[in-house]
């Protein structure tokens, strides 16, 4: 479903897909996932995958040329990474960040997390202050003060010691507006669940390192360990979200894919479809059945061409998150991109566990 003048671009990756395929380089894939739960928000039913939740590709047709999406196939994230720059590593390699060209010239940098008790992820924000809700639902901090601070601020503040360690590595990723002072989605921090939109999708990593993307109402919330609220998806159940489509198809599915509520939605899109910066998570699953989770911030690129790289990983559902100069992220505490970004609410931060 693309308009008559529609020319996709000739990706530069695939005359080695071809020469790979003529090889008989075969792409696998992990089993689909049990059965979905569902819940319902405000009368609306919704759906919400837990991972290990990958695209069944064996038999699955290619899927068509896209404008921006590099890589259409799912090569598994060790071959993917093969074709990246390993920047560094701890723990193991549990923890990477990697850096990779895109062909359409944008960069996409991301750290690849495996989900292990020697790994904590947690929501940071900044002053170490508390999120919630005011009588109207509105997002305010507990105080009713702004807290906000770039990521770097909050990764280099001693309250964002645990264990006298700081944070390996951190990203933006929740919204907040002029009006909402905390992050909009919801928001669970140590199992404390802080704040509670059932209308957004939120990334739960819960006690049995497991990981999760969807629509989670307060109950599901209770459940997780940590949750940070963004959104729309853009990458649910292996198809990739693309503003250009109005049904789903084999591959793709129409830009929000989950109706999640947002005011601002013709903005969202905008952004979507621009190469503005971004941010997104995405969550696979190793062969030997572990969780990853794939902190991603990409620069000059369309949001469709990160979800394909996203997909090509191995990752089966990915969620959107902050945008333009809110995008940000940490190694070390030093900022991974070169640029002036704004302050922001919180962010996910990845700790090494003595």
């Amino acid at each position: 479903m693309y308009p008559q003048d529609y020319q996709p671009r000739v990706s530069l990756l695939r005359p080695l897909l071809i020469a790979l395929a003529a090889l008989g380089v075969l792409v696998l894939s992990a089993p689909w996932p049990p059965s979905p739960v569902m819940s319902r928000w405000a009368g609306a039913p919704v759906i919400v995958a837990s991972a290990p939740d990958a695209a069944a590709t064996t038999a699955a047709p290619a899927p068509p040329a896209i404008v921006g999406m590099a890589v259409p196939l799912v090569l598994g994230l060790d071959r993917y990474n093969q074709a990246s720059q390993l920047v560094d590593a701890a723990a193991n390699q549990l923890v990477s960040y990697y850096r990779r060209t895109l062909p359409s010239g944008g960069t996409l940098v991301y750290f690849v997390i495996t989900l292990d008790p020697r790994v904590q992820i947690e929501v940071i924000n900044a002053d170490g202050a508390t999120p919630g809700s005011d009588a109207s639902g509105d997002t305010i901090w507990a105080d009713r003060q702004p807290h906000l601070a770039t990521v770097a601020e909050m990764a280099g503040a001693p309250y964002a010691l645990r264990d006298g360690q700081a944070p390996l590595a951190a990203m933006a990723f929740g919204f907040h507006g002029a009006q909402r002072t905390s992050d909009e989605g919801s928001v669970v921090i140590n199992g404390t669940v802080r704040r509670v939109n059932a209308g957004r999708a939120a990334v739960c990593i819960t006690r049995e390192y497991t990981a999760s993307i969807g629509l989670l109402d307060a109950a599901q919330l209770q459940g997780c360990a940590q949750a940070n609220g963004a959104g729309p998806v853009i990458l649910w159940r292996g198809k990739i979200a693309h503003p250009d489509v109005a049904a789903a198809t084999d591959t793709l599915l129409p830009f929000n894919p989950l109706g999640e509520d947002f005011a601002l939605i013709d903005w969202r899109r905008m952004i979507y479809a621009g190469t503005y910066p971004k941010t997104a998570v995405g969550v696979g699953t190793h062969e030997d059945g572990t969780t990853f989770l794939v902190f991603a911030t990409s620069y000059g690129t369309t949001g469709v061409e990160l979800a394909g790289q996203l997909k090509a990983m191995g990752c089966s559902n990915a969620l959107g998150g902050d945008d333009d100069t809110s995008t940000q992220a940490v190694w070390r505490g030093a900022q991974v991109q070169p640029g002036t970004v704004r302050k922001v609410p919180d962010a996910l931060a990845v700790y090494i566990r003595p």
